[in-house]
């Protein structure tokens, strides 16, 4: 009898471990999975070329009945530089959004990455850059990107990313919610006298010689990436890996970078705005660029957008403007996703306040 209650408890035992073992096997399966997607867009509706745009649609758990998060990066970056792969646990937003929840379809725009790069670079405008995300948005409601058509879509930009984001939101209303990112209306003189004058043709950059671009792309010269941060407060090792990662841009590009501001006034769903408290292109110690906390940046930027918006602000302490790649990034990732969560939710899940509540 005490033999046969010791071989039950050690079934019952074993029972507990399988328990304990079966979540672990659930957790394995709701890592982080990506899939490499690639679409063909056209620049407009009257120049049929094809394009070829290539993103990552990832994801934790079961894909249905997420929202997903469109991501757009700014100007000499690309996809990269939301899914950071230097400790992706504290760097990238990617695995912050689906830890939380959400989908991502995360793009090497046209001109940068794997997508492909135009011979002639000045096609490539906000304009024409916001036709392409139109066209992703309809596919990931359509379910041509995963198979899963995506009842939600929150587009997310960052620096020129997010003038696109603003540009595609305000001219086709297909999102339900806009975060933008590294930007605002008003560029400090900083902008023009010392930042800009860093960027050059990317065919004199050792990185790009050899890749046979045109006169109009453009990038950033050689030790030149610390004017995206905050250096006190970033990892040396991720400014290193960033002049590795850098892309380019076009001359095009940059001679509409405030075509999105423009029309910001037409975004009729909620935006949230976030910015580095130190960022060069916008911020100094001026009363006029100040960015010194949340009210501060709603007080200059309120005027631009219709009460549709539910304007928010997050000023991210100690950053620059790649706020994804400072120490505080974890702060970011964190107001991102309580938006979201406030203003969008999921699928499945309801917003806990709804814009206009």
């Amino acid at each position: 009898m005490k033999k046969q209650l010791i071989v039950t408890e050690i079934a019952i035992f074993t029972a507990l471990l399988c328990g304990l073992i079966g979540p672990v096997s659930a957790s394995a399966a709701a890592e982080k999975q990506c899939q490499q997607v690639t679409r063909t867009v056209t620049l407009s509706s009257t120049d049929l070329t094809p394009y070829h745009v290539v993103g990552w649609l990832c994801w934790q758990g079961a894909l249905a009945h997420k929202t997903v998060q469109f991501l757009e990066h700014g100007l000499s970056y690309d996809h990269n530089y939301w899914d950071w792969p230097q400790q992706p646990n504290k760097y990238s937003y990617v695995d912050a959004a689906t830890k939380t929840g959400y989908a991502t379809f995360n793009i090497d725009r046209l001109g940068d990455g794997l997508s492909d790069h135009p011979t002639d670079p000045s096609v490539l405008t906000t304009e024409s850059e916001a036709y392409v995300a139109h066209q992703l948005v309809q596919e990931l409601r359509s379910g041509a990107i995963g198979g899963t058509a995506f009842g939600k879509v929150i587009s997310v930009g960052h620096s020129f990313g997010s003038q696109v984001t603003a540009y595609e939101a305000a001219t086709y209303s297909d999102v339900d919610a806009v975060i933008l990112t590294g930007s605002l209306h008003d560029l400090t003189p900083e902008t023009f006298t010392v930042i800009a004058p860093t960027f050059y043709p990317a065919f004199l950059d050792p990185k790009f010689a050899s890749a046979g671009l045109a006169p109009g792309y453009l990038t950033s010269m050689p030790g030149t990436r610390t004017n995206f941060y905050n250096t006190k407060y970033a990892d040396s090792d991720v400014i290193a890996m960033d002049e590795t990662l850098k892309q380019t841009g076009t001359g095009s590009e940059l001679a509409t970078i405030t075509d999105g501001s423009a029309v910001t006034g037409n975004i009729h769903v909620p935006v949230l705005l976030t910015l580095g408290q130190q960022d060069l292109f916008f911020c100094n110690d001026s009363p006029s660029f100040s960015c010194a906390d949340n009210a501060t940046i709603l007080t200059r930027e309120s005027a631009h957008f219709t009460p549709q918006a539910c304007l928010e602000a997050y000023v991210q302490p100690r950053s620059g403007h790649d706020i994804n790649l400072h120490q505080a990034a974890h702060l970011g990732f964190k107001a991102a996703m309580n938006w979201a969560d406030k203003r969008v939710g999921t699928d499945s899940a309801a917003p806990t306040q709804p814009c206009g509540q």
